[in-house]
């Protein structure tokens, strides 16, 4: 009988552990629900993955995997409704482009945002617009280290104005080559200039910064990709993203995702690296992650970050 009373308490303080995690999450994030129903769905959904994310972070305590996970934005949503909000398609690389040489000894470590070369990390919120933003970071690196100018320029001119000819779909999906092949036709506007809306727009206003191109590292080749950011600057980077929902800290791993060329889903951009993995930058605003960013492991085709890796040449 004791042994009863003793689980039941603990049922009892779990279930308010995980009401008060739920009602802190709410107010955090700005979630409400439109029916009680749906509220407590939700909320189902959200203790599951408190359990899972406590059971990943007792393995990263025993040293059974390298990064810890914790509860963000996304923590009201299943794996299968995560996964099905990264929607980049990437297809084969066009052979006539430009193809980095690796070339030389690079540095044992690269962070081109102790120099100044990277902006302040934004949120894509709904819109399925990564690769707008990783466009525009490897964009914004590239005229910091020519120009020493900083300033964000506007994913949404691309989401809007990079559409038709150039393949891409606004918040449903696009290319950083695309993006760039459309900033070399037509230049780009700053942010200030063309906002961030979160949603799909007609096309406002084009103009501003172009390019003289765009090229490519060696696709599947990862030993490149090390001398490709030390050389040139922050990279236009792809993944398969599946492992980022909960991500928090440490280095991220093969556990959760593919290194399959077909399982490219989203687009980050590459700012550094030390000495065993990338530094990316995410676009799921600076609560997520490491303030934004992540540790990917080097030197193991990490979620596929060897195969569509672009920058733009002003």
């Amino acid at each position: 009988m004791k042994y009863l009373f003793v689980v039941a308490a603990l049922l009892v303080s779990a279930q308010a552990r995980h009401l008060e995690a739920w009602e802190q999450f709410k107010i955090e994030h700005g979630k409400t629900y439109k029916t009680l129903s749906e509220e407590q769905k939700r909320f189902s959904i959200f203790k599951s993955n408190l359990r899972d994310i406590e059971e990943h972070n007792e393995r990263y305590e025993r040293g059974e995997v390298s990064y810890m996970m914790k509860i963000n934005q996304f923590g009201d949503m299943t794996k299968e409704e995560f996964k099905a909000t990264l929607t980049l398609q990437v297809p084969k690389l066009d052979e006539t482009v430009t193809t980095f040489k690796a070339e030389g000894d690079v540095p044992d470590s690269v962070d081109w945002r102790k120099v100044g070369a990277v902006t302040d990390v934004k949120h894509q919120h709904k819109c399925g617009s990564c690769w707008a933003f990783s466009s525009v970071g490897a964009l914004e690196g590239q005229v910091f280290i020519h120009n020493k100018v900083l300033e964000s320029l506007s994913p949404q001119n691309l989401v809007d104005c990079a559409r038709g000819e150039y393949k891409n779909t606004g918040c449903d999906k696009g290319l950083q080559t695309e993006a760039f092949r459309y900033i070399k036709d037509h230049g780009i506007l700053t942010e200030k200039e063309y906002p961030y809306t979160a949603k799909e727009g007609k096309c406002q206003k084009q103009g501003g910064l172009k390019i003289s191109g765009f090229g490519v590292v060696p696709q599947g080749n990862e030993t490149a990709l090390k001398p490709a950011i030390a050389n040139i600057g922050p990279i236009a980077a792809t993944l398969d993203a599946s492992g980022f929902q909960f991500y928090h800290k440490g280095i991220l791993d093969n556990s959760h995702c593919s290194t399959s060329f077909d399982a490219l889903n989203h687009a980050i951009l590459l700012v550094g690296y030390e000495k065993n993995y990338y530094i990316a930058k995410n676009s799921y605003g600076p609560t997520w992650g490491i303030d934004g960013y992540l540790r990917i492991a080097m030197d193991k085709n990490t979620c596929g970050i060897s195969w569509y890796n672009s920058y733009p040449t002003l």
